[in-house]
């Protein structure tokens, strides 16, 4: 079968064929999971919400409009979930890489990697730690689009469309947390 472009699958979700579901569920699973991950921090509450967006994804698809992105469409229904989410539950900022109680063991994210040694790799995670934890302790409305620009490779007009903000808003709400994040990192230096 040869894989067509999103509004050819939402044509052919739309007509009852469940591969052409399966297919949209595949190509956006992990981005939104990452997202959700990023933004609630907890595993079980990420698949959670990864299943809820595509059920919603599911019971909205004939509102989707198809001369816009769909990825946009996908991570708008996921984001507003996280955000509903964290309003819900009010979460404390916590960072991603913690210790396992029983094992005091550290969980820190492993890029394999032949060319640098074991100072460059750990230099190079301290970094990675550093400043994941610096994202996140951005306050959510800043990291949700610093997220969807640099990790999702969103353009400033496709957040724009996904969380139903301005341009301008987006494009200040990214310099604004580069500059937390720029005197944040100044500080610790």
């Amino acid at each position: 079968m040869a894989i067509g472009d999103d509004a050819e699958l939402v044509g052919r979700c739309l007509t009852g064929d469940e591969r052409a579901y399966r297919e949209l569920i595949d190509r956006y699973r992990r981005q939104v999971y990452s997202l959700a991950l990023r933004m609630v921090r907890r595993a079980e509450d990420a698949e959670d919400l990864t299943q809820e967006t595509f059920v919603r994804m599911f019971r909205a698809l004939e509102r989707y409009d198809p001369t816009r992105p769909f990825g946009a469409w996908i991570i708008t229904i996921a984001s507003r979930l996280c955000i509903d989410h964290l309003r819900r539950r009010r979460l404390t900022p916590m960072s991603m890489f913690q210790r396992d109680a029983e094992s005091d063991e550290e969980y820190v994210l492993e890029i394999e990697d032949p060319g640098p040694g074991p100072e460059a790799t750990t230099q190079h995670r301290e970094e990675e730690q550093r400043a994941g934890e610096l994202i996140d302790s951005l306050p959510e409305h800043y990291r949700i689009v610093v997220l969807m620009r640099h990790q999702m490779d969103l353009s400033y007009e496709e957040i724009s469309e996904a969380l139903s903000l301005p341009l301008g808003t987006v494009k200040a709400r990214i310099h604004r947390a580069r500059e937390i994040l720029k005197t944040r990192i100044e500080g610790n230096e």
